[in-house]
């Protein structure tokens, strides 16, 4: 068994290649061994081919955040001002005042990337 690499994406030319591999005959499979990936990625890069006939990604088609630019300060003010409160008490103090759904892990994540 054969550890896959950790690589987030593949560059363009790499997709390029996966497709034209794939369009040579080759089953996303074998294609995925010779590049060492896991074979999700072969198979996410030939839809993306069929569906747009681009192989190569979109910039800014990932997913969007649960909060805005705007209500992150908020969330941290009111940390620091309620620091008796956990997070499942400053995710329903935002949803209150802005009306915006949030998990407490967002909340968490929005914490540690100011150094709470």
């Amino acid at each position: 068994m054969s550890t896959m690499s950790q690589r987030s994406h593949l560059t363009e030319s790499e997709a390029w290649r996966v497709v034209g591999r794939l369009e040579g005959g080759q089953t996303q499979a074998e294609v995925a061994q010779a590049i060492g990936v896991s074979q999700s990625v072969i198979s996410r890069i030939w839809n993306r081919f069929l569906e747009t006939g681009n192989a190569s990604r979109i910039p800014g088609q990932s997913r969007r955040r649960a909060t805005t630019p705007n209500e992150d300060p908020y969330l941290v003010l009111t940390a620091r001002g309620h620091q008796n409160k956990n997070t499942t008490l400053l995710q329903q103090h935002l949803r209150s005042a802005t009306c915006t759904r949030v998990s407490t892990q967002t909340v968490r994540n929005r914490f540690h990337g100011v150094g709470l």
